[in-house]
């Protein structure tokens, strides 16, 4: 309270004192000429922001003062630096500028910058607003800058901030003005639409509240700063009056909730006089009188203390609707506080004041709407004490002779009976409660049971709806007159619960709650309609929120997963099935990158429509997760469809398409978990191939037994195609996309068997990452890589040289000998620093802390760094800024194609935003899975700098990958000779 008594003398003594610091200075004082020279500021520092109020030396022109009242100030300015130095000039916010007792008609800005050196750029940077002025200071010099200010103090805040620092203060700024006006606009939006909907003032009250706050907040953000509304009385008038709106409304709203008239009945007329007078106050302040914005600025602090403070008087006499509302009442009195000590200048010039005052605000709004809502959430208000309906009751009653509480006539009876509906009679004086016939019958009681005590109509009540029900009718027992509807679940002596709807009025005699009276209706069918559409909008909207792949539709591995878990006591019910379509690298190597696509959305169409119901999932490149939570059939029958539904040809681009299936299938019943459900599933699938594939086969524990052999054997073979030459390593080209030449390419393995063929690196990668043979298989890898490169530089010394990318993973880097190994590998070829570039997946990355220093140990050995298949995590761009990556590859699922021609609108704005990111971190771009000319044209337009795909070149060995680079040479930048 003492703070509180410091801030109304210091605005008491402002307003006593204005008319001196007002007062125009005498006729015989001489103009005043121009200062010494003050220090020089130094733009070619680092500092974000240098304040300029200490070096500006007042300067008055021979031809007189400027006609708007503006003022010119000097400053010498220099920079140190060797590069040019660039600021951007700014009027601050003066202290007290609310509290003038002249209105200012504008807030402080700079008009007008001139540089006494021709060399100096100076021009208007619109880009930070409509005053915001930017000056390039050449290197090492010293130049003097005239500087044009209105509305402001002598000298005024100027300040010169950096661009980078001055984009990021405004981006943050812009996000917290946002955050706050969004935050008060919805609580504004959903008690107005409550207030239209049951017509209640209270709702009504509280709109009309958060809307002049949100109008104020806005008001004081300088958002009608330059418009009409702010011509009259200035920003801090137009700010003053939002302000005093505001608060009449909360005062009306206090009103509203508890009446002054029920509380202290001889200060209701003083209330009213001063709702107005505050109202007017506000409008003398908008239209510019002297001293009127302060007073109002007064009367905001001093009357949202005086609300708050009353709701919290009645919250503790026992009124709940004021224990309700009486929190979000404080948090506007800390604003009106905070605004006040800020108008004095006691938070200074840092973010403080403004972060305050927002928060408060929208914590109020949302605690102030949440607070209607509740209250209105069980019992809705339609109208308020004094309404048509309530004087009905106490006054129109008597002069008709009607008596509200005698029986109904029978035609009454018939009416009510006709519109199934029941008359609810309860008598608080005696605690009887009287059922006419047919609200007897809604609950399930006799027709003798019509009249029963209270206390035994509340034991028919759903133990759950009980207590509601109870503080319900208590809470308006204290307001007679008001109408409600309460809603609640009851049943007679035995069979189910109906849903029952009250709508009734507290009548009173002599002032005091006699009976509460009204009608009583079944309404079980519409809330189980009701609950019934919730339901399935929750199972909607779950399925929506669901991860998706981006080339089918349905859920990924990650949503697989979420469906698993979700399973619940119904896991052993279920039936996991996996599949996998056979010989589909064939298909991709003979369709391509567009047909073999097609034959994925073609599958997952087809399985969609499987007769089974099941949750359908794409978990990898061709391969299917069925989730069947209640299976109709056997888990064989069940797979034996499935394969023969994918046995069908399909037709792509003309031609008839075969693409068989491998199922695998296994039951909760027979696994731990969900993971112990996947590995079973994925045994049972192994087992299907090894019989040829196009069948399905059941997990069995005899499945376990055969999968560590088959890993032996596949260990000794891979050992022993590293020492007789048969894995290889095949280039495919990443062209540069502005002009098609050739950028580099990038290194896969390829294993040579002589028996099983070409044998694809899928089959064998993830095996040697698990039995520690990948570290091997990297050292080849990187070896030979670096040798064929060396040799393409020397043979083609293009600018910028070309450059290989080989994939590594999180096991290879972290390996001890790695490091030494790449050394030595980059000292020993010869290839230019930074063209062999590692390849790191987004999931390493994100799955290892340490990740970070081991890459920049890599980058400062020599080597480059790009971040593979981004995207297909759950990681953003901005989480690797500060690491040392050069590239980023997008995997192909993001170049979405509709036959090889046609961009996707979704795939586009992705793609697109993934590159501005990119390029905002300076990463370059390199997209997989360029299938098409359309594809290339695109990306090119986008900005991404490099493509890679089946478009440019499958996979090529060392000699083809060097008769590709010597074809596409001359369109290549080749250096100049001589």
């Amino acid at each position: 309270m003492n703070n509180f008594r410091r801030i109304v003398l210091v605005c008491v003594a402002l307003l006593m004192a204005a008319p001196v610091l007002a007062a125009p200075p005498p006729a015989n004082k001489p103009a005043p000429q121009a200062a010494p020279q003050a220090a020089q500021v130094n733009f070619g520092k680092t500092d974000n922001v240098l304040e300029l109020k200490s070096a500006l030396s007042p300067y008055r022109a021979p031809g007189g003062a400027e006609a708007d009242g503006s003022s010119w100030y000097i400053v010498q300015v220099s920079n140190d630096s060797v590069r040019p130095a660039t600021r951007v000039l700014l009027a601050g916010q003066p202290p007290r500028a609310a509290l003038s007792l002249l209105p200012r008609r504008s807030r402080p800005a700079i008009l007008a910058v001139a540089s006494s050196d021709s060399g100096t750029v100076v021009e208007t940077a619109s880009a930070y607003g409509r005053r915001a002025w930017r000056v390039i200071v050449p290197p090492v010099s010293t130049v003097g800058l005239a500087i044009r200010v209105g509305a402001a103090d002598t000298p005024p805040a100027l300040s010169a901030w950096t661009e980078p620092a001055l984009s990021s203060h405004n981006r943050q700024l812009a996000i917290f003005i946002t955050a706050v006006g969004a935050l008060i606009a919805a609580a504004a939006l959903i008690t107005g639409g409550l207030a239209v909907l049951i017509g209640h003032a209270a709702p009504r009250w509280v709109a009309v509240t958060l809307l002049m706050l949100l109008l104020s907040w806005l008001s004081g953000t300088g958002m009608f700063d330059g418009n009409l509304a702010t011509r009259i009385g200035g920003p801090y008038g137009l700010s003053a009056f939002l302000t005093a709106l505001a608060l009449a409304a909360g005062a009306r709203l206090a009103n509203a909730i508890i009446p002054v008239r029920d509380t202290w009945p001889k200060y209701q007329k003083h209330f009213r006089r001063t709702v107005w007078g505050l109202v007017v106050l506000g409008a003398t302040a908008y239209l510019g009188l002297p001293g009127a914005t302060l007073l109002t600025d007064i009367a905001i602090v001093l009357g949202s203390i005086a609300v708050a403070a009353y709701l919290v008087y009645c919250g503790r006499s026992g009124h709940k609707a004021a224990q309700v509302i009486a929190p979000s009442a404080g948090a506007f009195a800390l604003v009106a506080l905070a605004a006040a000590v800020m108008a004095v200048g006691g938070l200074g010039e840092n973010l403080t004041g403004p972060a305050a005052t927002g928060g408060f605000a929208a914590a109020g709004a949302i605690l102030l709407a949440l607070a209607v809502i509740a209250s209105e959430e069980i019992a809705v208000l339609p109208f308020l004490h004094g309404s048509h309906a309530a004087k009905l009751l106490e006054e129109q009653a008597p002069d008709e002779g009607i008596d509200i509480n005698a029986p109904f006539n029978s035609l009454a009876r018939a009416a009510i009976g006709a519109a199934h509906q029941g008359v609810f009679d309860l008598d608080f004086r005696a605690g009887l409660l009287t059922l006419s016939a047919e609200a007897a019958q809604m609950v399930g009681l006799s027709v003798h049971e019509t009249t029963l005590s209270h206390s035994d109509w509340e034991s028919h009540v759903h133990p759950d709806d009980r207590e509601i029900y109870s503080h319900a009718l208590e809470d308006y027992r204290q307001r007679p007159g008001l109408a409600f509807r309460l809603e609640f679940r009851a049943r007679g002596q035995s069979g189910p619960y109906r849903w029952l709807e009250l709508r009734a009025t507290i009548v009173s005699e002599q002032d005091v709650p006699s009976d509460c009276l009204g009608l009583i209706s079944d309404v079980t069918q519409r809330k189980e309609e009701e609950f019934a559409r919730a339901a399935a909008e929750s199972e909607r909207k779950r399925d929506a929120a669901l991860p998706r792949d981006g080339l089918t539709g349905l859920g990924n591995r990650v949503a697989l997963m979420e469906a698993l878990d979700a399973l619940g006591e119904g896991f052993d019910k279920s039936l996991f099935a996996l599949l996998d379509i056979d010989r589909f690298k064939a298909i991709h190597a003979s369709l391509g990158d567009a047909g073999a696509d097609s034959i994925l959305k073609l599958a997952a169409e087809r399985l969609t429509g499987f007769g089974e119901p099941a949750q359908i999932f794409r978990v990898g490149g061709d391969s299917f997760a069925f989730l069947f939570p209640n299976p109709r059939r056997a888990p064989q029958p069940i797979g034996n469809a499935l394969a023969e539904a994918c046995g069908k040809p399909y037709g792509v681009a003309g031609r008839e398409v075969f693409a068989p299936c491998s199922v695998g299938l296994a039951t909760g019943q027979q696994s731990e978990d969900p993971f112990a459900l996947i590995k079973n599933a994925e045994l049972a699938l192994i087992s299907a191939k090894r019989q040829g594939g196009a069948c399905a086969r059941v997990y069995s524990a005899e499945l376990e037994i055969l999968a560590p052999g088959d890993s032996v054997a596949l260990e000794s073979e891979l050992r022993h195609a590293l020492t007789a030459d048969q894995i290889e390593v095949y280039y495919q080209p990443i062209i540069r996309l502005t002009d098609r030449s050739v950028a580099g390419f990038e290194a896969l393995l390829r294993w040579q068997h002589p028996v099983k063929g070409l044998v694809a690196p899928s089959d064998f990668i993830a095996h040697s990452e698990e039995t520690g043979l990948i570290i091997e298989l990297g050292r080849f890898a990187l070896e030979r890589a670096a040798t064929d490169l060396a040799h393409w530089q020397r043979y083609f010394p293009l600018k910028p040289p070309l450059f290989i990318s080989v994939n590594f993973s999180r096991r290879q880097l972290k390996d001890a000998g790695f490091e030494a190994l790449l050394k030595t590998v980059l000292s020993g070829s010869g290839i230019a620093e930074g063209t062999l570039n590692l390849e790191i997946t987004e999931s390493a990355i994100a799955a290892d802390a340490r990740m970070p220093q081991i890459m920049a140990r890599i980058r400062a050995a020599g080597a480059g760094l790009s971040i593979d298949d981004f995207g297909t995590g759950a990681s953003t761009l901005s989480e690797f800024r500060n690491l040392p990556v050069d590239t980023v590859k997008i995997d192909k699922a993001f170049l979405a194609r509709h036959g090889g021609t046609d961009i996707d609108t979704d795939g586009e704005v992705v793609l697109a935003g993934i590159v501005s990111m990119a390029h905002e971190l300076k990463r370059a771009v390199v997209a997989e899975g360029v299938e098409s000319e359309a594809d290339a044209q695109f990306l090119a337009k986008i900005g991404c700098e490099f493509g890679q795909g089946y478009y440019f070149s499958p996979a090529l060995d060392a000699a083809a990958a060097l008769d590709y680079i010597a074809r596409h040479y001359d369109i290549a930048a080749a250096p100049e000779v001589g």
